[in-house]
């Protein structure tokens, strides 16, 4: 009994770990950097580089442009390297055609590059990825993280719970052959292979218990942390425009 209990325990930490080591490596560490922009004719071109993306990574490329006041300008005429499926790299050049937009610029203003990795968590149903885990552990962890082998997870606590099952008719079968046995060698075997099979039935059934209770858990951290997440901004730099010198001024900006 204490050997499968020690298997079992020893397993479900095992998954528990690898899910851990994977969540940390869906967090990108990309940032923006070197952004820089000027006006040439009619519009406003912004240089940027994105840095410490990884191989493959993509971003929604976002841009802000404010008064100095603060208030937000409708820029929508944006070409070049912005939106979606925008790799890292350095070099990236955003245009904003001002005429499109009916804009004209006579106050100082600020330019924000955001830049937000399509591998990181979206905002997700906690009650939805807790159904899920209940009815197979790791499948609302798939769903969290939209995919990885969280399906491990439902294996061992199915493998597990079958196994109780398994040894519970064992146990069963054992102590009923006990009772209409009337060799008392025979009696004495049938009833340590009943108990045997109980305490293995045991042993398992915890187990999977504890696979569950662990993965719904762990379900619901993950759900808020993704959540947590799809709410934040990171830090983007940007810099101020000032018209009367005509150049930019450096600046960075919080997003919370």
């Amino acid at each position: 009994m204490k050997k499968i209990y020690f298997i079992t325990a020893i397993s479900a930490i095992f998954i528990l770990l690898i899910f851990v080591g994977n969540g940390l490596y869906a967090q990108s560490k990309a940032t923006v950097e070197n952004v820089d922009f000027f006006v040439e004719g009619e519009t406003l071109v912004i240089n940027y580089d994105l840095e410490k993306a990884k191989t493959g990574e993509l971003f929604n490329i976002t841009v802000n442009i404010m008064t100095k006041a603060g208030k937000k300008i409708s820029a929508f005429s944006f070409t070049g390297d912005v939106g979606k499926g925008i790799y890292g790299g350095k070099g990236k050049k955003i245009v904003w055609d001002l005429t499109k937009d009916n804009v004209y610029l006579d106050d100082e203003i600020t330019v924000e590059v955001l830049a937000q990795s399509e591998m990181q968590a979206k905002p997700v149903s906690v009650g939805g990825a807790m159904l899920r885990s209940l009815v197979f552990p790791g499948w609302g962890n798939s769903y969290v993280k939209d995919g990885g082998a969280y399906w491990l997870m439902g294996v061992f606590g199915y493998a597990a719970a079958g196994g109780a099952v398994f040894f519970n008719n064992k146990s069963y079968n054992a102590f009923e052959d006990y009772k209409v046995s009337e060799d008392p060698v025979e009696r004495g075997q049938l009833y340590t292979d009943a108990e045997d099979y109980q305490q293995k039935q045991k042993a398992l059934m915890f187990g999977a218990a504890a696979i569950w209770a662990v993965d719904l858990i762990w379900t619901g951290i993950q759900a808020g942390s993704a959540n947590k997440k799809a709410r934040s901004q990171k830090v983007s730099m940007g810099y101020y425009y000032n018209p009367v010198v005509r150049q930019p001024m450096f600046s960075v900006s919080y997003k919370f």
